[in-house]
């Protein structure tokens, strides 16, 4: 009887030592668990406190770039104010002010308003779906009006198809109206005898500028157009007809204007 208790007794010792063991190791891999995470959650803290130190510089980098527009547009106008202030010294004619940002135009003279009011220009970049990209915006400083037009055509350039996606037409490809018509019929023609799809093609179109043009050099003119208060056009001023008209009668050639 006493070897069998002896050899039980046995057995529970080591089976005791055994759970013993792997009750210690258990413990040194919780703690390793745990030292392993408490580790793993600084890490995380860290690359937290980086991300929305990250995020703060993106927000303050983001507001700054917002700023440079707002910041040119009033050192454009300042240098405008100065080259207005010497211009009233030296010229008693009329002139012009065209502001970009509030997108209205101010026409002048010896410093006093003559007339206000609304205009479009440019929309600055823009890119099609192809990944052209264009910088329609419309030119600061002082220009001068190098010539004026009744009755004009708007000859489309290449861009105007580019930035539809579209294949410039090849020559003999645009759609002509006949010339045998004359100017209001050719309007009339335009806009009633041809559908939208045939409208694209027309490179010379009529109206579209409305009756007049003022021609400020380099392909900016005053010129006929919707989106009057916006950003909208490639670089020329657009005006009401009533606004246009009055212009193009007041300003003669030569004539200044101040864009900012």
């Amino acid at each position: 009887m006493k070897i069998p208790i002896i050899v039980l007794l046995s057995l529970l010792i080591v089976a005791l030592a055994m759970s013993l063991t792997t009750v210690y190791r258990m413990d040194e891999k919780v703690n390793y668990m745990h030292d392993l995470v408490s580790e793993y959650d600084d890490i995380v803290q860290h690359v937290t406190a980086q991300r929305d130190t990250l995020a703060l510089m993106n927000s303050a980098f983001a507001a700054r770039v917002d700023s440079v527009p707002r910041l040119q547009h009033r050192a454009d106008s300042l240098q405008v104010r100065l080259d207005e202030a010497e211009l009233v010294r030296n010229y008693l004619g009329y002139y012009l002010v065209i502001d970009t940002g509030q997108n209205r135009f101010h026409l002048r003279r010896g410093g006093l308003l003559v007339r206000s009011g609304y205009c479009g220009t440019g929309k600055g970049w823009t890119a099609n779906d192809s990944g052209m990209v264009w910088n329609f915006s419309t030119p600061r400083g002082i220009r001068y009006v190098v010539k004026k037009g009744e009755n004009p055509y708007w000859y489309k350039p290449d861009w105007y198809w580019l930035e539809q996606d579209l294949r410039p037409p090849r020559p003999g490809q645009d759609i002509l109206i006949p010339d045998s018509l004359s100017w209001e019929e050719q309007v009339v023609f335009y806009n009633d005898s041809l559908s939208s799809a045939e409208r694209v093609w027309v490179r010379a179109v009529p109206g579209a500028l409305g009756n007049f043009k003022v021609d400020l050099g380099g392909g900016i003119l005053l010129h006929y157009g919707v989106g009057r208060g916006r950003n909208v056009s490639h670089g020329c001023i657009r005006l009401s007809n009533a606004d246009l008209e009055a212009l193009y009668r007041i300003l003669p050639v030569g004539a200044p204007v101040l864009i900012y």
